[in-house]
C-alpha cells in the first residue's frame, strides 16, 4: 500500500481555510496537516466531517514565526497552502503579521524539501488604476506600483507576493500564486467595498454597472486545492473569480427581493473621480478631520469598470466552477 501524501495548510480555521481543508479531504490519498495558533478553534475543522476524514487531519499548534515549530511541522509535507494573513490593522501591523511570517514559512518550507508552495494572494494586488475602463484583467497585468496609496491590506498583500517570488527564486522553492477575488459565502455580507461605502445605515453605491470580481468560497477552495495538486503548474499565477459575475445594481436588487431593507444613494460612474477629488481636497483642507476613505487613487483602483478573467485557471488547472453564481447567492442569504 502506497504512503499517503501529506499537505500542510495555514489559516485552516479561517473562512476560506475551512473549505479548503474539507475539499482536500475529499481526495482519499491525502493527509492534511493544519498549523493552528493556540487560540484557534480546531473543532470547527472537524465538525460535520465523517470519521474517516477526521482521522486524516493532523493539528499542530504553534506560531509561524517560530522556526523550531515550523521545522517540526513541515516534516514530510509535499505541498504547503499558505492562507494565514492578517485582515485588518495599520500597515505596520499587517506587515508584521503577514509578510514576516511568510518569510519564516518560505525558509522552513525550502529546508524541509517541500515540493510546492501555494500562496493565497488577492486580486487587489493589481495596479488597476493604470488600466483602461472595461479592460480585461488577466494574470499578466502589473502589480499596483503604489499600494500604500490604496489601503494597508493591499500594501501587505503586494509586499507578501514580492517577498514570496524573490525568496522562492533564491531558495529554489516551487511557487504557485492564487489571486482570489472578493470571497463571499455564508456568514459574510454581500455588500463589500467593491459595491460602495457603508455610511451608518446608508449604502453609497459607487457606479454599479460594472461586474463585481466575486468568488463563492466553495468555488475558490476548489481552485485553490487544484493549484497545489495539478502537476506542471510550478511558477504559475491564477486568478480565481466566478463566471457570470453580478453588478452592484443587480446585487442590491437581489437582496431587496430577499426582503432586506437597504437604504442607498447612487453615485454614477462618471461622478466618482470628481467626487473623490473634492473629498480628498476637503480632507486636506481640514487637516485630516475626514478619514481618507475616498481618494482619486483608491477610487480608480476599486470602482473602475473592469473585466476579470478566469480562463487561465480553467485551462491549466481544469477548474470548473462547482456552484453557480445563482446558487451561491441563495446559499449566502439562507446561511
Amino acid at each position: 500500500m502506497s504512503q499517503p501524501r501529506r499537505v500542510c495548510v495555514t489559516g485552516a480555521t479561517g473562512f476560506l481555510g475551512r473549505r479548503l481543508v474539507s475539499r482536500l479531504l475529499n481526495e482519499p490519498e491525502l493527509q492534511v496537516r493544519c498549523l493552528l495558533r493556540a487560540t484557534s478553534d480546531a473543532e470547527s475543522l472537524l465538525r460535520g466531517l465523517p470519521l474517516e476524514q477526521q482521522q486524516r487531519i493532523e493539528i499542530l499548534r504553534g506560531e509561524l514565526h517560530d522556526a523550531a515549530f515550523l521545522a517540526e511541522a513541515l516534516v514530510d509535507c509535499e505541498v504547503v497552502y499558505h492562507g494565514a494573513a492578517a485582515l485588518g490593522g495599520s500597515a505596520s501591523t499587517l506587515f508584521l503579521n503577514t509578510v514576516i511570517p511568510t518569510r519564516q514559512l518560505l525558509t522552513a518550507s525550502a529546508e524541509a524539501g517541500v515540493s510546492r508552495f501555494v500562496l493565497v494572494s488577492s486580486l487587489g494586488v493589481y495596479g488597476t488604476r493604470e488600466l483602461r475602463r472595461w479592460q480585461q484583467v488577466d494574470e499578466s497585468a502589473p502589480l499596483d506600483p503604489q499600494p500604500e496609496l490604496r489601503d494597508p491590506y493591499t500594501f501587505s498583500k503586494v509586499r507578501q507576493e514580492l517577498v514570496a517570488r524573490e525568496m522562492c527564486a533564491q531558495l529554489g522553492l516551487p511557487l504557485v500564486v492564487v489571486r482570489p477575488g472578493v470571497i463571499y459565502g455564508e456568514g459574510r455580507s454581500l455588500l463589500t467595498s467593491r459595491v460602495g461605502l457603508q455610511v451608518g445605515p446608508l449604502l453609497v453605491r459607487m457606479g454599479g454597472r460594472h461586474p463585481l470580481p466575486y468568488t463563492y468560497v466553495e468555488n475558490c477552495a476548489e481552485g485553490l486545492k487544484l493549484a497545489g495538486l495539478v502537476p506542471g503548474v510550478d511558477g504559475e499565477t491564477f486568478n480565481l473569480v466566478d463566471d457570470d459575475p453580478v453588478t452592484g445594481h443587480q446585487l442590491v436588487r437581489f437582496l431587496r427581493r430577499q426582503g432586506q431593507r437597504i437604504r442607498s444613494v447612487w453615485v454614477p460612474g462618471f461622478c466618482i473621480q470628481p467626487l473623490s477629488w473634492l473629498y480628498s481636497t476637503y480632507a486636506k483642507w481640514t487637516e485630516g478631520q475626514l478619514p481618507p476613505v475616498i481618494t482619486p487613487y483608491r477610487s480608480a483602483a476599486i470602482w473602475k469598470p473592469l473585466r476579470y478573467c478566469n480562463s487561465y485557471a480553467k485551462h491549466k488547472l481544469n477548474w470548473v466552477q462547482p456552484i453557480s453564481t445563482e446558487q451561491a447567492l441563495e446559499r449566502t442569504i439562507v446561511g
